[in-house]
């Protein structure tokens, strides 16, 4: 029972994509707005970025625009909200719900209650300063912080502290970021950056602890106090890279129980004094010589670690945090059918491991003559991450690896031989992407472990196990066409691409020996309960063991392959497009099954597939799953040309979600770019409208089009929405565009995903689901009759996608401006007149 009245409720969504934030805030509303309405309680969300799944459901009203403190104000009072649910959209929520507490007025009424926590404790989390000496007096270990304001104040500080320092921002504008100050010649840039940062000038100065151990735990709290461990996690790189661009280890395999137990202790000490009813994810640095623990950062909602923790533990962390900000006691949450009696009380167990495995943009802004500084630091530079599952740390990481990459020849154990010595040294001191690969590398080249964990800060553990690693694919490599070799390549986690790679033959080849050998994947469940209790598990990973756990779904069943890890261009919109198709086949009553290896990624969500396979997406990895799954159909997004090829060749029904293999450029900053958007069924065009993009912008032509004479003869081959591109110089926005003639200067591409889900939205119209539709012959009548009809609907053009205010410079430090349409990251809306 619910100790909490609530009649209308507002989400606050996380807004638009940027570095650390993917989609797990808009996976989490989507999956917790259904449990509010089935309990007779009016949903509302507002945001403003056009990839949110959550902005097309069902369950609540939405509203898409700008988040910004007067929108927000204006949506409670138009629908009389009296609770308003920050914490499942992020810091960025947390921060906007803080700005309109303290910008209320007599005249706005009554201020709406907060869920999860107080509104006291709000404002407090949001000043760190404050809210570090507040967890100071509560005898919990911090680092002493100083906040200053000038540069004088700074300077005057740093005759008693000695470098190395962390400097970071007080009320950022956006997401916060430590800069890490080891010599004095960078003291007073670190100061200015920081400032940028700050909506009020203002900055933290503290002693950095560069070198000690990052370790991550996600915990839980209810009204009544009971307090639980959801999981934890650790960096295998140091404090002074971030911890985003650190490979990531779960459950920990370094940390002993002692120390687990004090962190779990100080992050339930935190809780407490919170005063918390939800998730919280806690961040501790830990000196292994002196056994010494810090509290470096508390994350108090929802953020990248609660989404990997449901992902690798099978916890239902987003349905539990939604009764317990709802004021419902951990013992009484009831959960579906899927998940064991009172599994909401029951600590998650792990009989896996995990390996989070960073994406770094760098390859594809250099192939476009973009170079930037590479090496790592405590600001992020990835754009998203993969994850490996496996029973040994070599297995997930092989299969992290593999995820993380398309190609196995850019993940060869030859690919860093061209490294030398002298930039190896460089980069073990001052480390950059690629990072394992490198440390085999060194191994490779005879140096010592001891000496590597000195040089790097990395514990002994990891370089015991990629010697281990080294050692297995020389065995491979030397052992051609050795079953025995073959079979312990395959238990560790590598593809059998890698292997034809080692043994210089075809996959195809490869392929052939397993299954003579009968060298056959298991599939193990994801359960919270490590299988103690019975659960309808959803959720698998491969391995080579005796027990197969996987049963085939049905004999109706559609296998989708996720769009993997988000990376600058397809940003969070292939995840997007990935996961309305899912829910358009469940609505039509096929049986799903994904492939994906995205922790943030909404495909993944606990209920929106039949089953989950969390694999790279390799050709041997697809076809492990279509032999046990046998799908009547196979949908892959069009840029994954080879995998689309490799399954035709071995005969399977593949559906291609009209995709280009890279995200177009955008255009010129003294040309428009225009586009005639129309929609193939896969036998007949249909024309939508115009759109015109300029630099950082789109809008729609508020004009009918109808179809050229040119497109009326094309035929189009898998159904979709597709683009007629054509640019003029100039930079004036138009009312009417003459498309007389598309014969000369002009291209015909799919529409990039992005802007589907934008016309989608301006449109109501469901384009991606009308693209599934077609693809399985499943179009209605009322289809057609929209169709037929579509380019003279009445649209919404009042408003404008527009490109995220991206800090390319903090993060990448690129020489050449980026092009934010090719390389795009976030976008979201803004209204004109």
């Amino acid at each position: 029972m619910s100790n909490i009245t609530a009649k209308n409720i507002l989400f606050i969504g996380a807004g638009s994509n940027d570095f650390g934030l993917e989609s797990e805030h808009d996976a989490a509303i989507y999956q917790v707005m259904p449990e509010l309405k089935g309990h007779g309680i009016n949903v509302f969300l507002i945001d403003e970025n056009p990839y949110a799944l959550s902005l097309e459901s069902l369950a609540a009203e939405t509203i898409w625009k700008p988040l910004t403190v007067e929108n927000v104000k204006q949506v409670i009072k138009h629908n009389h909200i009296d609770t308003v649910l920050p914490l499942f959209g992020g810091v960025r929520a947390v921060r906007l719900w803080a700005d309109v507490v303290q910008s209320w007025e007599h005249g706005d009424g009554l201020v709406p209650q907060t869920l999860g926590l107080s509104i006291d404790m709000l404002l407090r989390i949001n000043n760190l300063a404050d809210f570090t000496k507040f967890m100071a007096e509560a005898g919990l270990p911090v680092i002493t912080s100083h906040v200053v304001k000038a540069q004088d104040d700074a300077n005057e500080l740093l005759r008693e502290l000695q470098v190395p320092l962390m400097i970071r921002s007080l009320h950022p504008k956006n997401t916060n970021t430590r800069q890490m100050v080891e010599r004095l010649d960078e003291f007073e840039e670190a100061i200015d950056n920081a400032k940028t940062q700050s909506m009020t000038q203002e900055i933290i100065i503290s002693k950095a602890i560069n070198g000690l151990k990052e370790i991550g735990m996600e915990v839980l709290r209810d009204f009544r106090g009971n307090k639980m461990k959801i999981g934890a996690s650790e960096d295998m790189d140091p404090i002074g890279i971030h911890t985003a661009d650190s490979l990531s280890v779960s459950p920990t395999l370094t940390i002993q129980d002692q120390i687990l137990e004090k962190m779990r202790m100080y992050a339930f000490q935190v809780a407490d004094l919170l005063e918390l009813q939800g998730v919280m994810h806690v961040q501790f640095a830990f000196d292994d010589t002196t056994g010494a623990i810090y509290i470096i950062k508390v994350s108090p909602y929802i953020d990248q670690m609660s989404s990997r923790m449901a992902l690798v533990t099978g916890y239902p962390v987003m349905l539990v945090a939604i009764n317990l900000a709802m004021g419902i006691a951990l013992e009484d949450i009831v959960l579906s059918h899927d998940f064991g009696q009172k599994m909401a009380m029951m600590e998650p167990m792990m009989d896996h491991i995990t390996v989070k495995l960073p994406i770094f943009p760098f390859g594809e802004l250099e192939e476009s003559n973009v170079s930037v500084n590479r090496q790592l630091n405590s600001i992020q530079k990835s754009v998203g991450s993969t994850i490996g599952f496996g029973r040994t740390f070599i297995e997930a990481l092989e299969k992290a690896i593999r995820s993380a990459h398309f190609n196995n020849v850019t993940f060869s154990p030859t690919n860093m031989a061209h490294v030398s010595d002298d930039a190896l040294i460089q980069q073990l001191i001052h480390p950059e992407d690629n990072r394992v690969l490198l440390l085999i590398e060194a191994i490779k080249r005879g140096y010592e472990i001891d000496e590597l964990a000195e040089l790097t800060n990395i514990d002994e553990f990891y370089f015991y196990q990629l010697r281990h690693l080294l050692q297995l694919e020389l065995e491979i490599e030397r052992d051609v066409d050795s079953i025995v070799s073959l079979r312990r390549g395959k238990r560790y986690g590598l593809s059998d691409g890698l292997i034809a790679l080692f043994w210089d033959t075809d996959f195809k080849i490869i392929r052939a020996l397993t299954k003579e050998h009968n060298i056959d994947p298991t599939y193990k469940a994801l359960e919270p309960s490590a299988g103690e209790f019975p659960e309808n598990a959803r959720q698998y990973y491969s391995t080579y063991e005796e027990e197969n756990e996987s049963e085939q779904v049905s004999d109706n069943t559609v296998l989708v392959i996720g769009s993997g890890a988000f990376r600058l261009g397809d940003a969070a919109s292939g995840g997007y497009a990935t996961t309305v198709v899912l829910s358009e086949l469940r609505r039509l009553q096929y049986h799903t099954v994904i492939m994906n290896n995205n922790a943030s990624d909404a495909t993944l969500m606990q209920n929106l597939a039949d089953k989950q396979y969390l694999e790279p997406l390799e050709i041997s990895d697809v076809m492990k799953v279509v032999e046990l799954e046998n799908p009547i159909a196979i949908i892959v997004p069009g840029n994954r040309r080879k995998l689309i090829t490799a399954l035709r060749e071995l005969n399977q029904n593949v559906l291609i979600l009209p995709k280009e293999k890279h995200t177009p450029s955008g255009p010129e900053a003294t040309q428009t770019e225009f586009a005639l958007n129309v929609f193939s069924d896969g036998h007949q065009i249909y024309p939508i409208n115009i759109t015109q993009h300029m630099v950082g912008e789109m809008r729609i032509v508020p004009q009918i089009v109808d179809l050229p004479k040119e497109l009326t003869q094309t035929h189009l081959e898998n159904p979709g929405v597709y683009q007629v591109i054509w640019c003029q110089n100039g930079n004036d926005w138009v009312d009417h565009v003459e498309v007389s003639n598309i014969s000369y200067d002009t291209w015909l591409r799919p529409m990039p995903f992005g802007q589907v889900a934008f016309i989608s939205k301006v449109m109501q119209v469901q384009w991606l689901r009308m693209t599934v539709r077609s693809l399985l012959d499943r179009m209605t009548e009322q289809d057609r009759k929209l169709l037929d009809n579509v380019n003279k609907l009445t649209l919404q053009t009042d408003v404008r996608l527009v490109a995220s205010n991206i800090d390319y410079e903090l993060h990448l430090q690129p020489t050449e401006p980026i092009d934010g349409t090719r390389f795009e990251l976030g976008v979201g809306i803004k209204y004109y007149e």
